[in-house]
């Protein structure tokens, strides 16, 4: 059951440290909350369950000759479903507090990106954020149908925006949660550190696993709590531990480090596309409501990008949350949710004008109707 958020080879100082280098993350910006644009929505929302609560059960979807995990929340049959994609290093049990909140109103399936969670890695190891956005497209497409709403957190706010251009038919909102946006700034004030883009050096993988692989689960859970949240001393000794027996497990699967280092230079790959084929192009041309969130105290992308990505989206709405960290839906699953509410009743009061479905993309993959080969609790 894994409660992190990323898999972060640059680490921090301290005592928690996963250090390889030091990195220069902003200053907390608690002022910037200012700058929230969204409402709440003011619907009765049930009290999210506990961190360390477990996730919802799963299943295998077989897509393009290999297994993905897709986690199922129960809600309201009738309701617009939502579609929850991770981050980087990150699983599906990344949304569970979220999720289950978001399930009194409407139903709920929650992606393992390909090489993350449960899911198999990509084949010939072909990590790409386009290539996950059309696998995920064809999940819901066989799975729920569309159009749905789509959230993204980190890594997969950049997924789900390129998933929400790409196959406009399918969706009906978008939400992005700290989204791993371009952030080609100099200097340490900023977010994640540049000097990260050395994965991009031929060679360099071997010695970035085996980095990895010396850290034990505990450290590397108390490291990303340090990293991922505004606040760690809200991560309790039981989060750790129930990270940590996660992370302990991953860690027996071959492609498990290697996933997370060739998934992070798909991202790099992304932010260097030119023109029609950027993320902001691919924001400019989304047509649904689209609510940007950040935390004001987000170690990995810095808050001051909140403003500008959420200007990129022709119907783009921002919250920011003072004292929150790069997992919102972690941390502050309550405000969260009623943002998210809040983002669904506009997008179901709104007419659909202007989103013409869009054919899928040449190379997509398409829905197998294959069974399920397997299922799960855990």
């Amino acid at each position: 059951m894994n409660r992190t958020c990323v898999d972060n080879p640059a680490g921090h100082d301290g005592d928690m440290t996963l250090a390889a280098w030091p990195v220069f993350g902003p200053q907390p910006r608690d002022e910037l909350a200012d700058l929230t644009t969204a409402r709440l929505s003011t619907m009765p929302l049930p009290a999210p369950p506990a961190m360390a609560a477990a996730p919802a059960p799963g299943a295998f979807e077989i897509v393009d000759g290999r297994g993905v995990y897709v986690r199922r929340v129960e809600g309201p049959v009738v309701a617009t479903p939502a579609w929850y994609i991770h981050g980087l290093g990150g699983s599906s049990t990344n949304w569970t507090r979220l999720a289950a909140v978001l399930a009194a109103t409407n139903p709920g399936y929650i992606v393992d990106l390909p090489g993350s969670g449960r899911s198999d890695p990509p084949p010939r190891g072909r990590y790409s954020v386009t290539e996950d956005a059309d696998l995920v497209a064809a999940l819901i497409r066989r799975v729920s149908g569309g159009p749905v709403h789509l959230l993204g957190n980190s890594m997969g706010g950049v997924v789900a925006t390129a998933l929400a251009a790409r196959h406009r038919d399918l969706v009906s909102s978008l939400t992005l949660i700290s989204p791993a946006v371009p952030d080609l700034r100099l200097g340490r004030d900023r977010g994640a550190d540049a000097r990260l883009a050395v994965v991009m050096v031929p060679g360099i993988t071997s010695a970035a696993e085996r980095r990895l692989a010396a850290v034990d689960a505990m450290a590397r859970a108390r490291g990303m709590a340090v990293v991922c949240f505004g606040d760690p001393a809200g991560v309790t000794e039981e989060d750790l531990e129930v990270a940590a027996a996660d992370l302990a497990w991953r860690s027996g699967l071959p492609w498990a480090l290697r996933s997370t280092i060739f998934s992070l230079r798909a991202l790099i790959r992304s932010y260097l596309r030119p023109g029609r084929w950027s993320f902001a192009a691919a924001a400019r041309a989304v047509r649904v409501p689209t609510l940007v969130m950040w935390g004001t105290r987000d170690k990995l992308v810095d808050v001051r990008l909140a403003q500008p990505t959420s200007a990129l989206f022709p119907d783009g709405r921002l919250l920011v949350i003072a004292g929150s960290g790069h997992v919102a839906q972690m941390e502050h699953p309550g405000v969260t949710a009623a943002a998210v509410a809040a983002l669904w009743e506009d997008a179901d009061a709104a007419p659909r004008i202007g989103r013409h479905p869009a054919a899928p993309t040449t190379g997509a993959p398409q829905p197998n109707r294959d069974p399920a080969v397997a299922t799960s609790t855990a």
